[in-house]
């Protein structure tokens, strides 16, 4: 690899970033850093019904959370440069290699199930119309699409990952390069750009492979030079084996809407009214698995029927931050999703990612996305990352959860509770541990399992320890960690009680739920006054 290598990544601002994307633009960013080349970002907006530039920013935020900056100084947008677009289509037109093809939709779907009926597959070549047909057609202003004359030969390339690929003159079909909306589709846009943007390898997913035939014809058509193309293998899902993707946040959703229903005793009807939706919307979306909502409407169902965001697969590059992974063992993750460094080396920095890595490495199968190992990724990633890097960490965490009782907490205190939560996953751990500390007394929200066996169970054992416990707490004057766990203990001793039988009535009293970190250290962070407003208040 001596000649410098241009790439690209070039979402579509539809939505968040997908986790395969994610991968796209590393494997992208990765062969352009390895040979000293560049990395573009291109953002595919033509679809102007869908893309937003709330998604946009999203995306771009994405990737900086990623570490994945790209070269270009100016992003470039496809929605403005349909005047580029429009000249290149005109010169095929006039050159004969498009032309305009007139068929509603209606008649599109009539020639494609008589191609049922006959037992082929549906292709498009091009209906020759009579002069005066088509002066009718201009004359009623009928919309028309541009279709490519796709020259009928047998096409090939050779794929840096999955080797020789052929299509048959065969399968051959005129494609539509500019929609009814005056619009240029995917497959011309991209050709054109890559063209302009000089990019020399393009790295995308598999999903594209047939694809590129078209792609080849236009740059033929145009007479534009080949990229190197490689196709990534596909990420599949663990335990079933199926392609990765956004509907399996919506299947869980949906999952959960229709035992909502049944356990509720309620009609689809009144899941809508509770969400905000028409019945028919919602009706429709229950009952396929086709349909899929969007963020905000996910959310609504949601909050209905009792799912949180954390119960619902990670697809999403903000999934994975807003539940407190460490960019940089996502990154070491989704590297390993395809690709082999070799020597069974695994546990990799950027630096070292970059330096290593290389096309001829990509496998062609399928990758298992396992969030097993990805949690052992970034358990280790957090325990040998210095407190600093965990701070920062843990702020970020905080700043995608604002509403989290830690977001109230000053640095210190942060440092404090990353040094009480030693051995954790990731940051939503040390939310879920440490949170109830952050509550002010009077948002303390007790589970009622938590009360039935830890205070009340045994003729209130646990509220009577509490009880007697609030006098000992009282009496200590110097409020530290170390002052608190020796009270505990000689209490607990005089009392031949097990640590436990104090420790957890405490923690009851003092979080709502059996979880916190350790005693001593909970006291003295909540401080003396609150501890014992609350232990008043549990034994009221």
């Amino acid at each position: 690899m001596n000649q410098p290598i241009i790439t690209r990544f070039a979402p579509s601002p539809t939505g968040f970033l997908h986790v395969g994307g994610a991968r796209t633009a590393l494997f992208n960013w990765l062969l352009a850093r390895r040979t000293g080349g560049k990395y573009f970002l291109r953002i595919e907006d033509t679809d102007l019904a869908r893309s937003t530039q709330q998604a946009v920013d999203q995306l771009l935020e994405d990737l900086k959370w990623l570490g994945l900056q790209h070269d270009n100084p100016e992003l470039v947008y496809q929605s403005k440069r349909l005047a580029i677009y429009d000249a290149n289509i005109d010169r095929l037109l006039t050159e004969g290699k498009a032309y305009r093809a007139y068929e509603t939709k209606e008649e599109l779907e009539a020639l494609q199930k008589q191609a049922e009926r006959d037992k082929r597959g549906f292709l498009y070549r091009r209906r020759e119309l009579a002069a005066d047909l088509v002066k009718q057609f201009e004359a009623e202003r009928r919309p028309a699409v541009v279709r490519l004359a796709m020259p009928v030969k047998d096409y090939s390339f050779d794929d840096q990952i999955l080797g020789e690929i052929k299509l048959s003159a065969a399968q051959v079909d005129d494609f539509v390069i500019r929609k009814t909306d005056g619009m240029p589709t995917y497959h011309f846009a991209v050709v054109v750009d890559d063209a302009e943007m000089g990019i020399t390898h393009v790295v995308r997913g598999q999903e594209h492979t047939l694809n590129t035939f078209k792609h080849i014809a236009l740059q033929e058509a145009l007479g534009l030079s080949r990229p190197s193309y490689a196709h990534l293998p596909v990420i599949l899902n663990r335990d079933d084996g199926k392609k990765m993707g956004k509907r399996d946040r919506d299947k869980k959703i949906r999952v959960a809407a229709h035992n909502w229903i049944k356990n509720q005793k309620k009609a689809a009807v009144d899941l809508a009214d509770a969400c905000g939706f028409a019945e028919d919307k919602l009706q429709n979306w229950l009952k396929s698995d086709q349909q899929q909502l969007d963020l905000g409407d996910q959310m609504a169902v949601m909050r209905v029927v009792g799912l949180r965001e954390t119960d619902l697969p990670e697809i999403l590059v903000h999934d994975f931050r807003k539940n407190g992974y460490l960019p940089e063992a996502l990154l070491n993750f989704l590297a390993l999703l395809g690709w082999n460094p070799g020597d069974n080396l695994e546990k990799m920095t950027l630096g070292e990612m970059t330096k290593l890595f290389s096309l001829e490495g990509v496998n062609k199968s399928g990758a298992k996305f396992d969030r097993d190992k990805l949690a052992a990724f970034n358990t280790a990633a957090v325990a040998s990352a210095p407190a600093d890097r965990l701070l920062a960490g843990l702020k970020d965490f905080l700043a995608c959860n604002p509403a989290s009782p830690l977001a109230r907490a000053t640095d210190e205190q942060l440092g404090q509770v990353l040094a009480m939560s030693s051995g954790f996953r990731n940051f939503r751990d040390v939310e879920d541990k440490c949170r109830g500390l952050f509550l002010r007394d009077d948002e303390i929200v007790y589970q009622p399992d938590a009360v039935e066996k830890v205070l009340k169970k045994n003729d209130g054992e646990g509220l009577a320890v509490l009880r007697d416990v609030a006098i000992v707490l009282d009496e200590l004057d110097v409020w530290t960690h170390e002052s608190i766990e020796a009270a505990i203990k000689q209490f607990a001793e005089s009392k031949q009680l097990g640590l436990g039988k104090v420790a957890q009535p405490i923690r009851v009293a003092i979080t709502g739920t059996t979880i916190s970190p350790s005693i001593g250290q909970s006291l003295a962070l909540l401080g003396k006054s609150s501890t014992l407003k609350r232990i008043r208040t549990a034994t009221g």
